[in-house]
């Protein structure tokens, strides 16, 4: 009777095993939350969104390896959709992820594009990330949308302090009339009028028709005005663009006086390789001391690691934008990790959404974070950062043109400090060098009436009356010599 006890529970077990091994498996089996990421990968903006989608995909690789290594409960599953840097098409593509069950997306790149899915993501609760829109208008509190790079009241500040430092008077503002291009052009106009220089005039152009051919006639001709009353080293021209900036370089240096004064970009052009890959705007850009900021994190080891990813894929460095959506892939994970696990995707959310201002500050994140750990302000942005400084530089080795790093804006001292070049100098000394003919002759052809007279005097008339008095002097002396004979 025991026996056969034995052999019918041997039996259950055989029968109930693989059924148990296979509910624990199931139980084991991690969650896939998927990960949108809405980036410009044609358009305007389509060597910053290929960067991006670079530094993500990396991102979603290594935090994958980081959740499998800690039999976390949920794998991430990357969609990536491309915007077009087109705010309706941004609109499209964004339903078209939230079709497909995400609730997370990193993106998209500009304000214009952001404002535009802000109300959608914030009725469907979805929350938004992104790397790169810096429009001061955005920095709104409570609303689903978080920015992992500063506000344009920051860049702004940054090209006031550059503009003083180079000692200029009298600008132009030429800006992309767009969320971000109109919110970038009034806080630098304020900034740079509360410093004391003039914004003489204001050119807005619509994107999709720029017009720039009437923009470089009339530039050319406002520009001959202020350098009647300025020195060529007083004047500078303020670029708000993305990388249409190429076409209206090309167009300006069909004129003279827009290549006469140095020119100031912003984080829309700074590293764009639309204007590097051109020769004519390349050309121009270098001519002009095109000068342009964007946001600087902090180094760290795992900035190295998604250079290297970044560059042996594209062969291009990744820029502070494609690094800031690496770190809004990290949060994320990190986020979900201690908000979950759950089944419920709108209380995953609205967790998530309490959670990141904690995790972008953590230990954790710092370690895997590209920009390095950081406070969100009350809106919701990165609150505090340092701007690099980029020009143009041609390569005389090979001829081509080439983004070289130029000095660095320090936020919290608005302090410029500008680095040595590849030849050895510094921004401030090709500033002099290409001014420094233009103030000789300004200074020339500001001397005064008598001064000038005083020259003339001096020149063939002082000749003259040398002459003059020599023969004189001559004639007295045969006039003696003749009376001392007839003595």
């Amino acid at each position: 009777m025991k026996a056969k006890w034995i052999a019918l529970v041997m039996a259950l077990l055989f029968v109930v095993a693989p059924v148990l091994a296979g509910v624990a498996s199931a139980q084991q089996q991690p969650v896939t939350i998927k990960i949108g990421a809405l980036l410009p990968l044609t358009g305007d903006l389509q060597s910053y969104g290929e960067r991006a989608q670079a530094a993500v995909e990396f991102a979603v690789q290594e935090m994958n390896q980081y959740l499998k290594e800690k039999n976390a409960w949920f794998r991430l599953q990357l969609i990536v959709e491309d915007t077009q840097t087109k705010p309706d098409v941004a609109v499209q593509k964004f339903s078209s992820l939230v079709a497909q069950g995400v609730k997370f997306i990193v993106g998209p790149m500009t304000s214009a594009e952001v404002k535009k899915v802000r109300g959608p993501a914030d009725q469907q609760n979805v929350l938004i990330i992104s790397p790169s829109s810096t429009a001061i208008e955005l920095a709104i509190p409570g609303d689903n949308v978080f920015r992992f790079c500063p506000a344009d009241n920051v860049q702004s500040k940054a090209i006031g302090a550059l503009a003083q430092k180079l000692g200029l008077k009298a600008v132009v503002i030429i800006n992309r009339a767009d969320t971000w291009g109109n919110g970038l052009r009034d806080a630098t106009k304020k900034v740079l009028e509360s410093e004391g220089i003039k914004v003489e005039k204001i050119y807005s152009y619509n994107a999709e028709s720029p017009a720039f051919s009437s923009i470089a006639t009339n530039l050319n001709d406002e520009l001959g005005n202020l350098l009647k009353e300025y020195k060529p080293n007083e004047v500078a021209v303020v670029l708000i663009a993305f990388n249409e900036a190429k076409d209206l370089f090309v167009e300006a240096r069909k004129y003279p006086n827009p290549s006469k004064v140095v020119w100031i970009g912003s984080d829309g052009t700074a590293l764009l390789t639309e204007i590097v890959d051109d020769p004519v705007s390349g050309a121009f850009a270098a001519e002009t001391l095109f000068i342009n900021p964007i946001f600087s994190p902090a180094a760290t080891q795992e900035q190295a690691k998604v250079a290297q990813y970044v560059k042996q894929k594209l062969g291009v460095e990744p820029d502070a934008y494609a690094l800031a959506a690496h770190d809004a892939v990290v949060a994320l994970t990190l986020a979900i990790l201690k908000a979950g696990p759950t089944s419920d995707m709108d209380a995953l959310v609205n967790k998530v959404k309490q959670l990141i201002p904690q995790i972008t500050q953590s230990d954790e994140f710092a370690k895997y974070a590209a920009t390095g750990k950081f406070p969100l302000n009350k809106a919701g942005d990165r609150a505090t950062a340092d701007y690099d400084l980029w020009i143009v530089m041609k390569n005389e080795s090979n001829g081509k043109y080439a983004w070289v790093k130029a000095g660095k804006y320090k936020g919290l001292e608005n302090k410029i400090e500008f680095i040595k070049l590849p030849n050895g100098k510094t921004y401030l000394d090709l500033f002099n060098e290409k001014f420094a003919p233009a103030t000789s002759t300004a200074n020339a052809k500001t001397s005064s009436p008598s001064t000038a007279a005083s020259a003339k005097a001096g020149g063939k008339g002082g000749s003259n009356a040398a002459l003059i008095a020599g023969i004189i002097i001559l004639i007295i002396i045969i006039i003696g010599a003749v009376y001392v004979a007839k003595k």
